[in-house]
């Protein structure tokens, strides 16, 4: 199972988001692109990805929202589709304190609780860490991705106690979606 950490800090906790303005709602647009770049491929849903997003914007502290491809249903690729679909998941917990959809799981977390709960060793894409290409991944990732601003340095503090591999795709910075699908891509044909 290869599971993806987006670190959202502006992103709601709440359903209050409108979907037709996605970007001037903590940047929920990021959120939407990431869940369709590291869960579906050109015909499916992947079956061997977990996702989840670290909300930390208002109204609550943080939010994990957890989609798992193993058993997920109702969720469909674009992101109006998606945000609509994380919306009505949202809604649920607020009501309820469950989700609305089998295979979504929220709870409320800060990254140390998600990373003692995650299966796999946490693997921090950063601008400064080593090449990918000469860093030895391990067997079950945890892959943590900034959102816009990148991870903080108080994220990457709490990464290194979790003896993070930290590594880069190069000194350029590149949007969420499109290292969750180079990391897809390279994971599909290295292993």
């Amino acid at each position: 199972m290869r599971e993806f950490i987006l670190l959202m800090d502006q992103a709601r906790t709440d359903h209050d988001f409108s979907i037709k303005n996605l970007s001037a709602n903590g940047r929920m647009d990021i959120a939407c692109r990431f869940i369709n770049s590291t869960l579906f491929n050109s015909y499916k849903m992947r079956d061997d990805v977990k996702t989840r997003l670290l909300l930390r914007g208002p109204p609550r502290k943080s939010l994990s929202l957890e989609l798992d491809g193993r058993n997920l249903q109702g969720l469909h690729p674009g992101e109006r589709s998606i945000a609509g679909y994380l919306k009505k998941n949202l809604k649920s917990f607020e009501d309820r304190k469950t989700a609305a959809n089998v295979g979504v799981r929220i709870e409320k977390e800060n990254l140390e609780d998600v990373l003692d709960r995650s299966n796999g060793k946490p693997v921090v894409l950063h601008e400064e860490g080593r090449d990918i290409s000469d860093v030895e991944l391990p067997e079950h990732c945890v892959f943590v991705i900034g959102d816009h601003k990148g991870v903080s340095e108080e994220d990457m503090e709490k990464l290194r106690e979790y003896n993070t591999v930290i590594t880069s795709l190069g000194c350029e910075s590149y949007q969420a979606q499109q290292v969750s699908s180079f990391l897809n891509i390279y994971m599909d044909r290295n292993g």
